[in-house]
């Protein structure tokens, strides 16, 4: 029987073919970490640990932002990191490579389907982001969502608005590898993943909601739940 372990390195290889154009620049410096199973259904990929029975992965990061204006809620270490809340030191090919670990497609059309129809957002699937942390001997857990507030109307985040839109290229360069930009509040094609909600093609409404957010500086872990598959 052909484990989900033998079915990763399959699909690693199938990705290596689709993103060799951008990848050439940077896989001999930054080839791709190995793959070990940790438990039934679980593996190590490199610093990013995959669940493949509840459809998810997580890995580290450090709060970076508990106020001011964002346009991301999760950056690459050394990304735009002045107006992001989380950044990490895992990259963001990496995590375009779990998606598609997990059989993930990208959202492709997203921005053409926000332009268009409204009927059609239902269409987009949804990810689950959320924050771990430790703080007084007690885990927590909260949505991205919940971390940035509209300062318009006072409203956080529309709730599971994230989508795995797949960064541009350009040139056959990733862009999200060049800028670092993983997951965007205010819309970035360059970006991993990207909020559906209705105003987040302005870059002035959304700050950091300190409220109920990890202490700046702070370890977490960030945790992305796709949705079951078609």
């Amino acid at each position: 029987m052909i484990t989900f372990y033998q079915k990763v390195f399959s699909n690693l290889l199938v990705l290596a073919a689709i993103f060799v154009p951008f990848l050439s620049y940077s896989e001999d410096a930054h080839p791709y970490p190995e793959i070990s199973e940790i438990g039934p259904g679980r593996y190590q990929f490199g610093d990013i640990l995959i669940d493949q029975n509840n459809r998810e992965f997580s890995f580290a990061g450090t709060c970076n932002q508990i106020s001011g204006l964002v346009e991301y809620a999760l950056v690459h270490e050394d990304g735009k990191v002045h107006e992001s809340l989380f950044r990490t030191n895992v990259s963001p090919r990496l995590v375009h490579a779990c998606f598609l670990l997990l059989k993930e497609k990208p959202e492709t059309n997203f921005f053409k389907i926000l332009d268009g129809n409204v009927s059609e957002w239902a269409k987009l699937r949804r990810i689950e982001l959320s924050i771990i942390w430790e703080q007084n001997n007690t885990y927590q857990e909260k949505p991205i969502s919940s971390m940035v507030i509209n300062q318009t109307d006072n409203r956080e985040l529309a709730c599971k608005s994230f989508v795995f839109s797949g960064s541009s290229t350009l040139g056959g360069q990733y862009l999200a590898e060049m800028d670092g930009s993983i997951i965007a509040v205010y819309h970035d094609s360059r970006a991993v993943l990207n909020s559906m909600d209705k105003q987040s093609n302005s870059d002035e409404v959304w700050v950091a909601h300190q409220t109920g957010m990890p202490p700046k500086g702070h370890p977490v872990r960030i945790r992305l739940k796709l949705p079951k598959k078609k």
